[in-house]
């Protein structure tokens, strides 16, 4: 399963590329996720006749309940760390989303964990 985070300042705008790079450093130091995390570039995010390069995303494969515990337990760290209020939306193949802040990721850890379970074990028809 992957799943899409998306890191935006306190205003709630996307935060600049290099703050994604250093979060993708990070989050691939750990052996958890280490070549699983993948920076993507979704639709422009520009107005109509302007010419613009979209927004940056990371996906992140989770594939069993030690990468989520990785991402869940590193994201909030690497969030209070910084100088500026910033959080990371985590969004789900489904739809399904949730914020983490450096102060709370126990919606997005419950998210994550429901999801993998559906993914590793999908409701019979």
């Amino acid at each position: 399963m992957r799943v899409q985070l998306r890191l935006v300042d306190e205003s709630g705008h996307d935060a600049p590329g290099a703050d994604l790079a250093a979060l993708r450093r990070q989050l691939t130091a750990r052996p958890e996720l280490r070549g699983h995390v993948d920076t993507v570039r979704s639709g422009p995010d520009s107005e109509e006749g302007e010419m613009g390069g979209g927004l940056e995303l990371l996906l992140v494969g989770l594939g069993g309940g030690g990468a989520v515990t990785a991402l869940i337990t590193t994201l909030p760290a690497l969030l209070g760390a910084r100088r500026s209020p910033t959080s990371v939306e985590i969004t789900l193949p489904d739809g399904r989303s949730a914020k983490v802040t450096a102060d709370s990721a126990e919606d997005a850890r419950a998210l994550l964990e429901e999801a993998l379970r559906d993914h590793l074990n999908p409701p019979r028809p």
